[in-house]
């Protein structure tokens, strides 16, 4: 975990670099349509995962500037704060971050796959409100063009680890099941009622990374862009 100024900062410029690059696709995009509807899913999916990106990296900032500043703790409060509960403070706001990053990478991903699924098909997967696993699984092996090596262990992976919010950082199965996932050259064990402790800055890097690579390949599917109609998004509005 980082632990200094420099630490976080050197995090919040990972988190720009990554936002930067999906800025410079969402353009791509907008040529590859030629469109100039940004309500199209096929826009917002990447201004979903950027402004997701947008407040991790802020809050890094804040974390950098203020919540690591002995200065800016004294102009908060009158009265002395120990040190140890400050620490405590930046270290829960930290854990705040992290979690928000995961479910809002979550949230941006199933939201924009949905809408793509009943674009593509309006009645598959219960007319794209089936369980998300169903979701991702209908669109790869059967709706788009071209296969994402990959895509279903990764999004498998994001999914096992933001279902560990529900329990507080916790892994349960609803059958007592045990899960290992290999990405990446990487093992990672979900172990019933145990708590997931790899779930790392690093780590949501790269699956962020994964996840851009991924989105890319998605949108950019023959299949996806031979729908010449809008698909609209209702978060847009």
């Amino acid at each position: 975990m980082p632990v200094g100024p420099e630490d976080f900062y050197q995090l919040a410029k990972q988190i720009e670099r990554i936002r930067d690059v999906l800025a410079n696709e969402k353009d791509n995009i907008l040529k590859i349509y030629s469109m100039n509807d940004l309500n199209d899913a096929r826009i917002t999916s990447y201004n979903k995962i950027i402004n997701v990106l947008n407040s991790v990296q802020l809050s890094l900032v804040f974390v950098t500037k203020h919540l690591l500043n002995q200065q800016w703790w004294d102009y908060l409060s009158p009265e002395t704060i120990p040190t140890d509960d400050k620490i405590l403070y930046a270290d829960n706001f930290v854990n705040f971050i992290k979690l928000g990053f995961i479910q809002g990478l979550y949230m941006s991903i199933e939201s924009s796959f949905r809408l793509f699924l009943r674009a593509l098909d309006p009645i598959a997967c219960n007319q794209g409100m089936a369980e998300f696993k169903s979701i991702y699984e209908c669109l790869f092996k059967t709706k788009l063009k071209c296969i994402p090596i990959d895509g279903i262990l990764l999004l498998d992976f994001l999914r096992l680890v933001r279902n560990t919010i529900h329990n507080n950082g916790v892994y349960y199965h609803k059958n007592g099941d045990n899960v290992s996932i290999t990405w990446e050259g990487d093992k990672f064990d979900f172990q019933q009622g145990i708590p997931v402790d790899f779930v790392t800055w690093e780590l949501l890097i790269r699956m962020t990374d994964a996840l851009h690579n991924l989105l890319f390949i998605v949108v950019t599917d023959s299949n996806l862009k031979a729908i010449s109609t809008k698909i609209i998004d209702p978060f847009s509005s």
